[in-house]
């Protein structure tokens, strides 16, 4: 059975729900807490064991990459003013090996997965969507290992399952349930963002995925719709060929492409930092008596 040792990250997206900040900083960017959403991300990938990722950015994301290079000025001074934890907090951001690649044509993240193909080489891979931060829970395995363990034991996809109730379900891709198998379960269905009466359960698919290669041939020879390939027509191909399974994740997620998303993973990390949660903590309670 192959290995996953590559990731890709999509980052190319225009982030037009956080304009006007985007319009100079990409959204991956945006930090939560002291961090920019796709280091939280690279952390989780290189946790999982991982070590080659591949992040498609849209062209002039320099910003990205600078955030992942060396800063050899900044390392100094903090060096020459006795700053060694910050220093060492600097040289955190590069020890991932980094393969950039630029999305030319706005079409997706079809068309997203298919610009790392070069660099996958049709080899199996960890998908993670830049604008949903899972946070695994102390003592447990985080979302995308699970994932990866899954499709290493049997060979076939996987993807995270999130459960939804009423007016949710037609904000995600929705999944179809099939055999249980305890860990995880067979997926027969899939459907993009269906109307409450069309949802074939209350699975939501979420932005973490371990696939096997054979996807990029899926994708090449899909029909383009609305000058865009759906990832999920991938999805719903190997699903009809008893290729797809469904893992139900316990780490807490925050879509952070969300502007409340954004807002409550502020929130909620904070209250998980040692430095700032007795602060925060007091801050809510005050904000509470005002309501």
């Amino acid at each position: 059975m192959k290995k996953i040792t590559k990731a890709v990250i999509p980052a190319a997206g225009l982030g037009t729900r956080f304009l006007p900040i985007t319009k100079a900083i990409p959204k991956p960017m945006l930090s939560v807490i002291d961090k920019p959403t796709i280091q939280y991300i690279a952390e989780e990938i290189s946790e999982a064991g991982i070590d080659d990722i591949i992040i498609v950015i849209a062209p002039g994301s320099d910003i990205i990459k600078r955030h992942f290079g060396a800063a050899p000025e900044l390392e100094k001074r903090l060096l020459e003013d006795g700053k060694t934890e910050l220093y060492n907090i600097e040289r955190q951001t590069q020890k991932y090996n980094i393969t950039f690649v630029e999305q030319n044509i706005p079409n997706g993240l079809a068309g997203a997965v298919m610009c790392a193909r070069p660099f996958v080489k049709d080899e199996p891979f960890a998908l993670l969507l830049g604008d949903e931060l899972l946070i695994k829970k102390d003592g447990e395995k985080s979302c995308i290992k699970n994932l990866i363990d899954i499709y290493e034991k049997t060979g076939k996809s996987a993807i995270a399952a999130m459960e939804v109730f009423g007016d949710d379900v037609s904000k995600y891709g929705n999944m179809g349930v099939g055999e249980d198998f305890g860990e995880y379960f067979s997926v027969n269905g899939i459907v993009e963002k269906p109307q409450l009466f069309e949802a074939l359960s209350n699975y939501a698919i979420v932005g973490r995925y371990a696939m096997d290669g054979k996807v990029f041939g899926m994708l090449e020879n899909l029909t383009v719709k609305n000058n865009e390939i759906y990832f999920t027509d991938a999805l719903e191909v190997l699903a009809e060929n008893g290729e797809l399974l469904g893992y139900g994740f316990s780490d807490d997620r925050y879509d952070v492409g969300d502007k409340f998303g954004y807002v409550k993973a502020n929130v909620e990390l904070a209250l998980k930092n040692d430095a700032l949660k007795e602060q925060t903590k007091e801050l809510i309670k005050s904000l509470a008596e005002k309501l």
